[in-house]
Parts: C-alpha cells; structure tokens; sequence
C-alpha cells in the first residue's frame, strides 16, 4: 500500500522541482556576511598550473565558485568579467569538480567571455566544501581575509548595488564618537 502510494505521487513530486529548475530566479545582490568571520582557507592549482593562495593580506577579491554545465554560471561570468575590470576587484574563479581541459574549452569558446582572473580548479570540492558553499553559483568577497558579503545564485554584477556594496564593505570603519563628545558638536 505504501509502495503503491509513493509511486502514485512520484510524479507529483518531481514536476515541481523539474518546473522550478525551469524557471529561474533573477540575479540577486549580495548580502552582508554577519560578523565577518575569517574567511576559509583557498589554496588550489590555477588553470595555467601556477599555485594560487587567498592571502590574510590580499586586497578586495571576489571568490566565485562556478561550473560549465551550470546555465546560471555561464551567463554571469561575462558580467563578472566586466565587473572585475571596471572596479578594479580582484577575482577568483573556483571551477567546482571538472577536469581541466573541459574548462579550457569552455573559455576557448567565448560564450563566457574571457576570464577576470586566474581559474582556479577544485577537482575533489574541498574548498566548496570548506566555504559552505551549497549551490553553484557562489559569491564570496573578501577584504582583510574576511567575508563581509555573500550570495549563492547569480548576482547582478551591473546593478550599481553591487559595487556600492563592496565600496562600502571595503571602506575602514567610522569611528563612533562617544555621547559627550556627540553633544557638544551639536549645541
């Protein structure tokens, strides 16, 4: 009875995921990570074979984990490009568990527009792994080797959010005033 029952609803359970992989959402923002915790350890072979480090001490960069089959990643990535290079933000893509040649090709074609910066492969998905990242495509900026601002799904990489946003987490804090000091300013 049990069995007959699930195989009767199957179909019901999956059209809707199969509907909802059909429809997509529209590109989002990023959003302020709370706390700015540290950010995880990245350190992979880059496509050209040269080792790369997210150092504690690197300037503003974008981590971005994506991947070829991924239709949201192929079209954010020409926009991400085109961001990196207006803004002056350092990127890094994290290829997510493809073999290196696929991901030549796959810039070899153009449809992704060229790389921002260096492509960096996680073949085993440690570093995915290691920032949490559960959905493809993943954003991740960080500034002092912390996260300040997150987003898994696409992002709107031409909205002027965007970059007022990462401005903004980039800019050293305000200094606060204490009260007496606040008053007398304002008598």
């Amino acid at each position: 009875m049990a069995l007959a029952l699930v195989l009767a609803a199957g179909p019901l359970l999956v059209a809707p995921a199969i509907a909802a992989e059909e429809e997509r959402a529209p590109p989002g923002l990023l959003a302020a990570v709370e706390g700015r915790p540290v950010a995880p350890a990245l350190s992979l072979g880059a496509l050209d074979g040269a080792p790369v480090t997210l150092a504690a001490d690197a300037p503003p960069t974008i981590v971005h984990f994506f991947a070829a089959w991924c239709a949201p990643c192929r079209t954010e990535l020409p926009a991400l490009a085109d961001f990196g290079r207006r803004s002056g933000v350092r990127v890094l893509l994290v290829d997510v568990a493809e073999p290196a040649d696929r991901i030549r090709r796959f810039f070899a074609e153009g449809t992704a527009g060229a790389a921002p910066g260096p492509v960096l492969l996680d073949q085993n998905r440690a570093a995915a792994r290691g920032w949490g990242v559960s959905l493809l495509p993943a954003s991740f900026v960080v500034i002092s080797g912390r996260l300040a601002l997150a987003y898994e799904g696409e992002v709107d990489w031409a909205d002027p959010k965007t970059h007022a946003a990462i401005t903004a987490a980039a800019a050293p804090p305000q200094k606060t005033q204490p009260k007496e000091a606040q008053g007398e300013q304002t008598r």
